[in-house]
């Protein structure tokens, strides 16, 4: 039972507290919080099964309480797609004036509001009594929580999955998922908090088996992230040998249909295109301006091909053929004018998570370049291109893994 509340005066919950811990809700399930901000921060990671939500609320802690900070967040809830709608939501009010102002979207809604007094507990009576029934009926069918934090998937083991491997964190041996899947898990720390994650590459390279490996490991495992990592091939002039691309948005650049007109036949091209959650791409950004990080990585390379790299985000290409003639690259650049690589699984990981039942992970993919699709592509910089793909995914969760996961 995991229960949010919005008010402005925590210490007049003291009391409420304790009833609700006195009829079985863990402490740790119930978050407090004090401004309208705060409360969409949490509402956008997480879903709570009770919104308590003072009506007169700051829209942010030094702010005055009003009216219309919490009627904005309603309207978000119920409107907008950012925020996770709580199973239900109960309004405190002391104030008549303030209960008038939301009295008439809480009845088309069928939430309740509770007056709140200082001289007896009634209001805490009605509260306690709308837990104890969301605890009743949610026994009946819990809802599927997050199983692991990070899920990593590559198309190859060799070289990309035994990157990751050697990213610094204490990998266990190989466990089956099912009769045909095996996976590796791991803990890794971020913010003084420890993670859990776990890693897999699939039987072959291709979206389908990326789809397939993906879904596999949403449904059994329920990441709250699912990356892909590993090696693509860049488009000339646009990145270089070794850069890392977060692929935002990627695409199926074979999707379409062939169409005659007279006795020429043209492909029509139908691209659905996926793209990254913000929060990633902006922690991405970070990490693609610190100079020092990315010398770091090319100066720990022990082998052969260690150059400058730098991490670019931009539209990742995917398609079912190796490609090496260079002409196809011309073509696929007339999809997107802005297209900075191409590679066989990325749309497949994203399209699985984007079709996956609640909770839905965030998916992205971190490749790197490690040729240009060309007539004189050679394979001796697939071991570096895996290595800092590997590694700049590693700096992504050990530096921003606490703030990624807020729940």
């Amino acid at each position: 039972m995991n229960i949010l509340i919005v008010d402005d005066s925590p210490q007049q919950l003291k009391p409420l507290i304790a009833r609700l811990e006195s009829i079985g809700v863990p402490r740790g399930e119930i978050v407090i919080t004090q401004s309208a901000m705060d409360a969409r921060a949490h509402l956008e990671d997480r879903q709570f099964d009770l919104l308590i939500l003072d009506i007169c609320l700051p829209r942010r802690a030094e702010d005055t309480p009003v009216d219309a900070s919490s009627l904005e967040l309603l309207e978000d809830v119920v409107e907008g797609d950012e925020l996770m709608p709580p199973r239900h939501i109960l309004c405190l009010t002391a104030h008549d004036s303030s209960a008038a102002s939301v009295s008439e979207k809480f009845k088309q809604h069928t939430w309740a509001i509770v007056r709140y007094a200082s001289d007896n507990d009634e209001w805490i009576g009605q509260i306690a009594n709308a837990v104890s029934w969301l605890i009743k009926t949610s026994n009946a069918s819990e809802p599927r929580r997050h199983g692991v934090d990070l899920a990593i998937v590559t198309a190859l083991r060799d070289p990309e999955l035994e990157a990751v491997l050697k990213n610094g964190w204490t990998w266990s041996p190989a466990e089956p998922l099912d009769e045909s899947t095996f996976i590796q898990r791991a803990t890794f720390e971020s913010g003084g908090r420890t993670f859990t994650a776990c890693a897999a590459s699939a039987p072959r390279m291709g979206m389908v088996s990326t789809a397939l490996l993906a879904s596999k490991i949403i449904a059994e495992l329920r990441p709250r992230f699912i990356v892909m990592t590993g090696i693509c091939a860049g488009v000339p002039l646009k990145v270089e040998l070794g850069d890392v691309i977060l692929a935002d948005p990627s695409w199926d650049y074979q999707s379409g249909k062939r169409v005659k007109d007279k006795e020429v036949t043209q492909f029509s091209i139908s691209p659905h295109q996926l793209d990254v959650a913000e929060d990633i791409r902006s922690r991405v950004e970070q990490i693609s301006t610190d100079k020092a990080f990315l010398r770091k990585v090319r100066d720990d390379w022990r082998a052969d091909g260690s150059r400058e790299f730098h991490v670019k985000i931009g539209p990742v290409a995917s398609g079912s053929a190796v490609l090496a003639d260079g002409d196809a690259l011309e073509d696929i650049k007339r999809q997107k004018r802005e297209l900075i690589g191409i590679e066989m699984e990325v749309y497949g990981l994203y399209a699985a998570a984007r079709a996956a039942g609640s909770p839905k992970p965030s998916a992205f993919a971190l490749k790197a370049v490690c040729d240009f699709a060309d007539p004189d592509k050679k394979d001796e910089m697939q071991k570096y291109a895996a290595y800092t793909s590997a590694s700049v995914m590693t700096e992504l969760f050990e530096r921003y893994g606490h703030d990624l996961v807020r729940s």
